[in-house]
């Protein structure tokens, strides 16, 4: 039996084995700009003129690390643990005697060193912002943005807007009692409800943070082997890959050819 399990693992370790040297090459991504190339010393390189693989912003990134293969899936830096790469927070306040209602929003980039010691932020204004007190619903929605949205046939519901390159805005407080504040934008990623804990505070402040490593952005993340031509490059929290969303092969092959070379 023992004789039987050590051949199987022997087995299975060369069949590993000439998977991972058939994925050796580079992809590309469409629309192009992104690319990722796999090194027969079980490195990679991933290369984006625009598209950053964390925040899905328009940033140039460029990163190099581990890979390795499991079955039909592709795993990159899966020695790196997982990190927080977006977290928000809302901070209240209440100012007696002040009828001003404000309500600002900022974008806080956070840059971490190996050690993990955060060494240098940047603060900004969040892109596009649309918000609503106590009910998620369109009517509700109003859009905070430095410049107006296109109307055009594919840009669907657009809020009112309030055009500014402020991230502090003055707004007219609701008659009812505000009990939460709902918030989306690219930045959160979502459209995320914060709760407020005192019903008398008139100035409140988002902190979007986006987190940058420098010992690593891309961690454990993962790309599906669809195919002989294509890898499945965006993974759904349920686990499913997005199939809209994939690599095109341009100089590997995923699959030993019929003739065996």
């Amino acid at each position: 039996m023992r004789l039987v399990i050590t051949a199987l693992t022997f087995l299975i370790s060369l069949l590993s084995f000439g998977q991972m040297k058939h994925i050796l090459g580079t992809y590309s991504k469409q629309p192009p700009g992104v690319r990722i190339s796999f090194n027969q010393d079980s490195t990679f390189e991933y290369a984006s003129e625009y598209e950053h693989p964390t925040f899905f912003r328009g940033e140039p990134f460029f990163e190099k690390g581990l890979w390795t293969v499991s079955g039909d899936t592709i795993i990159l830096n899966p020695q790196l643990g997982p990190k927080p790469f977006v977290q928000s927070e809302l901070l209240e306040q209440e100012i007696n005697d002040d009828t001003a209602f404000l309500l600002t929003f900022n974008h806080v980039k956070r840059y971490f060193d190996d050690k993990g010691d955060l060494y240098k932020t940047d603060t900004l204004q969040v892109d596009r912002l649309d918000y609503s007190f106590n009910e998620l619903k369109k009517r509700k929605l109003t859009r905070v943005a430095p410049h107006r949205t296109v109307r055009c046939t594919f840009a669907g519901y657009i809020p009112r807007e309030i055009i500014t390159a402020s991230r502090t805005i003055a707004v007219k407080k609701p008659a009812e009692e505000i009990r939460s504040i709902f918030v989306g934008c690219y930045e959160l990623q979502d459209t995320k409800e914060f709760l407020i804990k005192n019903a008398k505070s008139n100035r409140f402040t988002l902190n979007v943070y986006s987190n940058y490593y420098q010992n690593g952005q891309i961690r454990r993340m993962k790309l599906l082997i669809k195919n002989d031509r294509t890898l499945y490059a965006r993974q759904k929290p349920n686990g499913k890959f997005e199939k809209d969303n994939f690599w095109d092969v341009t100089t590997a092959k995923l699959k030993r050819p019929k003739d065996g070379k």
